[in-house]
């Protein structure tokens, strides 16, 4: 069982964001386009990469999800379209649980979370936010990976 809490928040600044339907092999390519652009703008990464996935639609192709990805830079920068500058995000009054592990057993926290709002009578007001606390280096193992999950919820209680 994972443990869950509550009343968390995440905070990131001067992020770098962009939201578009996209497949498995785009989001690789924009991984490595937002990396590019990153380093034209003469910043640097300054924490992890954050994504969220906000509606997956099923095509003859395969899923095309529609997700958000944000990366904190070590500073203020103009950036091109299609990406949008964030000087802060800030989520508050999420749930938060920490996944180790292989991603693919992620869904089991994720339904572990989602039952704890629901027997906690929470609001779930935003999409799960995947904070990639350990990113895997060539040879690492799968198994070796650390993902945070926030989902935030509505502070109302009604």
């Amino acid at each position: 069982m994972t443990e869950i809490k509550q009343n968390c928040e995440y905070i990131m600044e001067n992020v770098l964001s962009i939201r578009k339907k996209m497949t498995q092999q785009e989001i690789q390519q924009t991984l490595i386009d937002m990396g590019n652009t990153i380093n034209a703008l003469g910043a640097k990464k300054n924490g992890p990469l954050v994504t969220t996935t906000l509606g997956v639609e099923q095509t003859a192709e395969g899923p095309v999800l529609d997700m958000e990805i944000l990366i904190p830079l070590d500073k203020e920068v103009d950036v091109p379209p299609p990406y949008i500058f964030k000087k802060l995000f800030h989520l508050k009054y999420a749930v938060y649980a920490r996944h180790e592990g292989n991603p693919q057993l992620l869904q089991s926290t994720l339904n572990q979370m989602l039952a704890y709002i629901q027997e906690n009578k929470l609001t779930q007001i935003t999409s799960v936010y995947s904070v990639n606390i350990k990113e895997l280096k060539p040879g690492d193992s799968l198994d070796d990976m650390v993902t945070d999950l926030y989902i935030g919820v509505n502070p109302s209680i009604l």
